[in-house]
């Protein structure tokens, strides 16, 4: 089955495509389509607006070199979470409109995020936990999980207490607080001496100065980009070491 990849110039109609279909104790049930916006548009929905009763807001993202707009915090999170990732290539907020049948209904979901990785795309619906049991959602979501595949999205729930997850969010802050300046080659070379002549990389050589000036930032830039890699789920302190991944220097 031909895969239907993001376009990212212009409204998709996707009659052509047939979904698959699955059987249910009462209908069919299928994905007849899935509609991306004008670019002009950016989103398939208007998350930020002067009348909105709950929280919304936006965030400079940095990978995505733009500001994405986020309805709750814990869509905030996942975009520092996802700006943090190496293996994302990008992501963007409320992509696209789902039309699928579901025991005989028509319905519309607006899926949260897509998240496009070096193992390929994927649709995040960001949910609190407590709303996940939902039987609708749970029907929504089995069903999607089954049938986005063969249009080649992974449908996923995030939830909210595991974007929420210390150390790791604070990590995140950190390295984009301090990390999204790019290291120059100067940089570059004195990192892989350092590297070459002591055999690891520490973060409390870097708080003292030991890297020169910028140390902290140089390691935590590294990180960022995908050269360096350090354990998100534990405090980054004196005793971090930074690794670098197979074949950066």
């Amino acid at each position: 089955m031909k895969r239907l990849e993001l376009p990212n110039t212009r409204t998709v109609s996707i009659e052509q495509f047939r979904g698959p279909t699955f059987e249910t104790s009462a209908n069919l049930s299928r994905i007849k389509g899935i509609h991306f916006p004008e670019p002009s548009q950016m989103r398939s929905r208007r998350v930020v607006s002067r009348s909105n009763a709950r929280s919304t807001g936006k965030y400079p993202s940095w990978k995505m070199g733009r500001m994405m707009h986020w309805e709750s915090i814990h869509e905030l999170n996942a975009f520092r979470l996802l700006d943090c990732d190496p293996n994302v290539t990008s992501y963007c907020e409320q992509p696209c409109q789902i039309v699928y049948v579901l025991d005989g209904v028509e319905r519309l979901h607006y899926p949260d995020i897509i998240v496009t990785t070096t193992a390929g795309k994927q649709l995040w619906e960001v949910k609190l936990r407590s709303n996940a049991s939902e039987p609708e959602v749970l029907a929504r979501t089995a069903f999607l999980s089954r049938a986005l595949p063969r249009w080649g999205y992974e449908y996923q729930t995030v939830f909210d207490e595991d974007l929420a997850k210390q150390p790791r969010l604070s990590n995140a802050n950190l390295l984009l607080r301090l990390g999204k300046r790019a290291v120059n080659d100067c940089e570059w070379e004195g990192v892989r001496r350092t590297l070459a002549e002591q055999g690891e990389l520490l973060w409390s050589e870097a708080t003292s100065d030991n890297y020169g000036a910028k140390g902290r930032e140089i390691l935590l830039s590294l990180v960022l980009r995908g050269i360096l890699t350090i354990d998100m789920d534990s405090p980054i302190s004196s005793a971090t070491e930074f690794v670098p991944k197979n074949g950066s220097f």
